[in-house]
């Protein structure tokens, strides 16, 4: 996937240079909101269970351990620097900090009834890098200031997981996407929204050891890596301020 990317982030850089030439130093700041999705667990090694009611083992396929979700949402801040070397492409650093209020949930085992709930403050910060794009340049069209953009990007989590024995890598890789709407108040500066989304995944890290709903082990069982999937979800609305400095 990430070679893909890049190869598409060479290929527009090309289409860039040939279609324009002027450029610009660009720099812009997001506020606004957003709501954030978050899960991890591991895959069980042998799939089998101790069942404390009927007080025998049991053979679950799917059987997960060590599970954190959270759901909530809070304020976001954004902040894009980069330079274009013509009118449509921004080529940018991209930072973010995320605060998210909400619920948080605890597991040891899929098929554990019992489950550990408190709300939390996450606080999340990102930093990546991509391409912005401006398709129309004509101010006299209404579609002036319309763009979309995509970054790859690094977030790191906030959680309170190592309470309850768990140990998972402390960042996330993905990418964010966004599209908006800028309007000049000056020749310089502009107004407008940005809607965003961001998807990643929780990157190897420490692996976690598989224990019974006693915290006993079970057998001989070797240290597991995470189950790998997006589940690192945010989506946002923000009110944006930029400029161009030609």
């Amino acid at each position: 996937m990430f070679p893909r990317m890049v190869l598409l982030v060479a290929c527009l850089a090309s289409a860039a240079l040939a279609l324009d030439d002027s450029g610009f130093a660009y720099f812009e700041v997001s506020l606004g909101g957003h709501y954030a999705s978050y899960s991890i667990k591991t895959e069980s090694f042998t799939h089998w269970y101790h069942d404390t009611e009927r007080d025998e083992m049991v053979y679950d396929e799917g059987l997960t351990y060590d599970i954190f979700s959270f759901e909530g949402g809070g304020p976001m801040l954004g902040v894009q620097a980069g330079f274009s070397p013509g009118e449509r492409f921004v080529f940018l650093l991209d930072f973010g900090l995320f605060v998210s209020i909400g619920d948080s949930r605890y597991k040891l085992y899929s098929r554990d009834k019992e489950e550990y709930a408190e709300t939390e403050v996450m606080v999340r910060p990102l930093f990546g890098f991509g391409l912005k794009v401006f398709p129309f340049t004509s101010k006299n069209s209404a579609l002036y200031g319309l763009f979309a953009g995509t970054t790859l990007s690094f977030m790191w989590s906030d959680n309170q997981w190592e309470n309850y024995g768990m140990e998972y890598c402390d960042f996330d890789v993905g990418f964010k996407v966004e599209a908006g709407k800028l309007w000049s108040i000056s020749e310089h500066y502009l107004v407008g929204f940005t809607l965003t989304a961001g998807f990643h995944v929780t990157a190897a890290g420490p692996n976690n050891e598989e224990y019974g709903d006693d915290r006993f082990r079970i057998g001989e069982n070797p240290k597991r890596d995470p189950v790998y999937e997006w589940n690192n979800i945010h989506l946002g609305l923000s009110l944006t301020a930029a400029s161009k400095l030609f």
